[in-house]
This record gives C-alpha cells, structure tokens and sequence, in this order.
C-alpha cells in the first residue's frame, strides 16, 4: 500500500466481488475500499493535502485501475457540498460539462451538484453516465450527506466484467452490439416531470434561452446545443425536441487495453419495462418518454437479449451501503452504477470530470465502432430525423 499506510488502511465489506472473474489478469478486491486509521482525523485541508500527494505521485490511481475503477473511501471530514467540492478536487480532474441532461440535478458547490432528483421509490438501473452520448465524463465521484432510513445503496458494476461475460455467454449478442452499436432516442418536453428522466428541453439545452425569446431564437438556440453531440433531432407538435444519439457500447478501454461495455442499454431497457413504456409511443405511467434502444441501424434489439444483459449486469452488482462523509470514485469507461429505492432524507451529491489536462484519452473505438460514428454522421448530413417514439 505504500504511502497509503500512513494514514489509509483497505478494509473488506459484504458483496466485494473479485477483478480475476471480470477477465482481468490479476486478481484485487472490486471496489478498493479504504479506511482512515483511528489516530488520524484530518480537517478538510489536511485531507486535501493528503489526497493530492497520493494522486501527484500517481499511485492512488494505478491502484483504482488495479482493482477494477472504482474506490471507496471512508472517514474523510465530508460534512457538505463546500467541504466534497474540496476533497473531490483533490484528484486532479478537470470538471466536465454536460450537455444534454435528462437528469435533474441542483448545482450545490464548485462542479457538485445533486445526483439524480428523481423519485426515492424508483430505481435506477445499470449505466455509465452519458453512455449514450459522444460528450461524456472520463471520472465520477460521488458522496453521501444523509443516509435514509432504509434502502438507496448505489450498486456499482464492472463494465469491462459485463462485457467479458456477454462475449463467453452470448456471443451472438455480443458480437451484433459491437457491429452495429445502439440507438438511444430521448424525447424532451417543455415542462419539468416527476421522473429519473424528467429534465425538461431547457434544462437539458436551453443554457443560452432567455425571457423574452420568440419560438424561432428558442429553438435556435436549443438546436445549436444539440449539435454539439447530436445532428439527429426532430421538433413535435406539442414543442417537446427527440434527439437520436448512434453510439458504439463496446469499446476499448485504453490503460487496461481490455474491451469494455460503455452504454446505457440496461437502464433504459430497465426504465422502459418498470413504467409500461415497452411499445409505442413509449409514454410511461410518469409521463416521460422511455423509448426502447435499438441497434444502431434501427433493428429491435431482441427483449430476451435485453433482459439477458440487464440479469446479467445486476447480478453483478455491489452495493455500496453508504456512511456519512464517504466518497466514491468511478472509472465511468470501467464501471456502471446505479441506484435502489430508499425511504428516509438520502442526499448523495456527484461530480463529474474529464481526465487531467493533457492526459490521453482512456477509451477508443474498434474499427467496428469508428464505422458506426461515420455512419452517424452520414445520417446527420443527409437531414435524417430523430424519428418519433
């Protein structure tokens, strides 16, 4: 543990799952948990000090990416946003700007903002954050304020495990994601719903729209926000926006140089099926629209695959039971998360962030997947639309 052992110690917890079974070469506890030892309880500056020491000498992260991409940390003086904001800068990333939110979230703190608002009784199913975007954080953090009263672990799943067991399980399937990739259609409406989706067209990319915009400067200004990751997007009647995104799920993950699943298939499929929005027009008993990812060309994905990927994915999984004050850090090009219901107050703050500056990108394509970006962009020049879910 090297440095580590001044002031961390690793500790093991129920549901900690090996990187040998993820076809790793090695084999280390999935995620690394760490603990600070009993004589050491650091204010927020000595634990940011601490921190960037071990992230400057590049240890910290090595070993994150030994043990599969994520690392739980526990006993750090976490009591709000200011005080996470601090400690999560502490690893050296630069913030990441989303664009295209479907979920709702509250800016708190410097790059902190709520975890998804949605419901406390709906899950959240399996994914990588913007999965179905080619605009995507490379690291995520969260922390945990307030732990409810019962439920609202956050499971986290090996992405590079998933991707090994669908080859060995169901090659077939496997092979005609990575040939054809996947079809996410979002559909935006004007107004805010209840829901893990419920970000309006505005809040997803209405940054630049202000009071007193006519129809025509609005969806000006919204479409120029869509372009930055997506030239597939139809305007309905009603003046709700779809936005199609053709994206490759298996990739390659770049410092492992192991082939990895990078998607959001499993939660919208899981979405979908919980709100009875299976069929057209996908409009589901919160309101939203859960549309069903297809293969990139547009076939249907077969529902016994998609129900395959998701059994296998939350089999998978590991709970992250939170305390106060812990701090979570995910590879989002290695690991998936999710979310189970809860009852009680729970607030989980996240960030999200790009690499460091200057540093390579840590996931590529296979030829099969740069063929299906080209492919995109065919479609985006030739004014194809979104279609309508």
């Amino acid at each position: 543990m090297g440095e580590f052992q001044q002031n961390l110690e690793s500790f093991a917890f129920e549901g900690q799952q090996q990187t040998i079974t993820f076809g790793y070469p090695t084999n280390h506890a999935f995620p690394l948990a760490l603990q600070t030892k009993g004589d050491w309880k650091p204010n927020v500056s000595e634990a940011v000090n601490y921190l960037e020491s071990l992230t400057t000498s590049g240890q910290l992260l090595r070993l994150v990416q030994q043990h599969g991409g994520a690392l739980l940390i526990r006993g750090l003086p976490i009591t709000d946003a200011e005080s996470y904001s601090q400690i999560a800068h502490a690893f050296g990333f630069s913030a990441h700007e989303e664009v295209g939110r479907p979920p709702v979230r509250t800016v708190l703190a410097k790059n902190v903002k709520t975890a998804n608002e949605g419901p406390p009784e709906l899950p959240i199913w399996p994914h990588n954050e913007y999965g179905w975007s080619t605009h995507n954080p490379a690291w995520l953090t969260f922390s945990c304020l307030d732990v409810p009263e019962r439920g609202g672990a956050t499971p986290i799943i090996s992405s590079i495990g998933l991707a090994h067991r669908l080859r060995e399980q169901a090659p077939d399937f496997f092979d005609l994601l990575l040939q054809k990739g996947v079809r996410y259609l979002y559909r935006y409406g004007r107004e805010q719903v209840t829901s893990t989706t419920g970000a309006s067209v505005f809040a997803a990319y209405g940054q630049e729209v202000q009071d007193g915009d006519d129809e025509e400067t609005i969806r000006a200004k919204i479409e120029k926000e869509v372009r930055r990751h997506s030239e597939l997007f139809e305007w309905h009647d009603d003046g709700s926006l779809s936005v199609t995104h053709i994206v490759p799920i298996i990739r390659k993950h770049v410092p492992t140089g192991l082939t990895t699943w990078f998607g959001n298939l499993t939660s919208a499929y899981g979405r979908s099926r919980h709100h009875g929005a299976t069929q057209p027009p996908f409009r589901g008993d919160d309101g939203s629209y859960h549309p069903l990812p297809t293969y990139g060309d547009g076939s249907p994905i077969d529902n016994s695959h998609l129900e395959f990927a998701l059994d296998i994915a939350e089999q998978m999984q590991v709970d992250v039971q939170w305390q106060k004050g812990d701090l979570v850090l995910l590879d989002n090009y290695a690991v998936m998360h999710s979310r189970r219901a809860w009852a009680g107050k729970r607030t989980v703050l996240a960030a999200l962030w790009d690499g460091k500056i200057g540093e390579k990108d840590r996931i590529e394509d296979f030829v099969e997947g740069e063929r299906i970006l080209q492919g995109r962009e065919r479609h985006g020049a030739s004014g194809e639309s979104a279609g309508t879910p």
